[in-house]
């Protein structure tokens, strides 16, 4: 059985709270996908770092990379077709992005330069992330030249390792307490399907 699994089982047992079994998860536990390749995971991580001016320590692993299964779609991690999900804990550089999104609609007054994905306009999901759950993601934030050299950045970095994911993908949250916020859906899911996680975990 899987540790993510097996973390969260004893989690249950020691009735913890759903965030405090999220933090030990995603901020403690090691990268399960990175067991055997920590170089990866570092020069992963430091190029981050580098290219966004932050501390090391602000880059964390989260979605099935970190788990070895997704507690969104309830599947394994597949190497080469999983992505890897980067969470960037940082509130100055959430901050950044807030700055930028707002001067880019000249105080959320001219909304054209939000995509359109789907046939719907981001704004909304944007704002919500901001507002509600200290989440900012770039890929949904207003166009303007910040995003496309976020984008053009991961897009070159995944690249890199297209051996390892299909795509690596990034998001910022303005603490910790955001983070383990939005990873509680992951403890909550196992709750609601405890048979269905613990399926998958044991198969090899």
């Amino acid at each position: 059985m899987m540790k993510s699994i097996i973390g969260i089982k004893t989690g249950i047992q020691n009735k913890e709270a759903d965030n405090v079994i999220a933090r030990k998860l995603f901020l403690s536990y090691s990268t399960e996908v990175f067991k055997d390749n920590e170089d990866a995971e570092f020069y992963i991580k430091n190029r981050i770092s580098t290219n966004f001016n932050i501390p090391f320590s602000s880059v964390e692993i989260a979605g099935s990379s970190k788990t070895g299964l997704s507690f969104i779609k309830c599947t394994k991690f597949t190497p080469k077709i999983s992505d890897l999900d980067i969470a960037i804990i940082s509130m100055p550089l959430f901050i950044k992005y807030c700055e930028i999104a707002h001067k880019t609609t000249k105080g959320y007054t001219d909304l054209t330069s939000f995509p359109v994905i789907n046939g719907q306009n981001t704004l909304k999901q944007f704002r919500n992330g901001i507002s509600s759950n200290g989440f900012l993601n770039p890929f949904i934030m207003p166009n303007c030249n910040h995003k496309y050299d976020w984008l053009q950045f991961f897009n070159s970095l995944s690249n890199t390792y297209h051996h390892l994911f299909k795509n690596i993908n990034a998001a910022i949250y303005a603490s910790e307490y955001f983070f383990e916020s939005k990873q509680e859906k992951c403890i909550q899911n196992y709750h609601g399907n405890t048979k269905e996680y613990d399926k998958i975990s044991s198969t090899v």
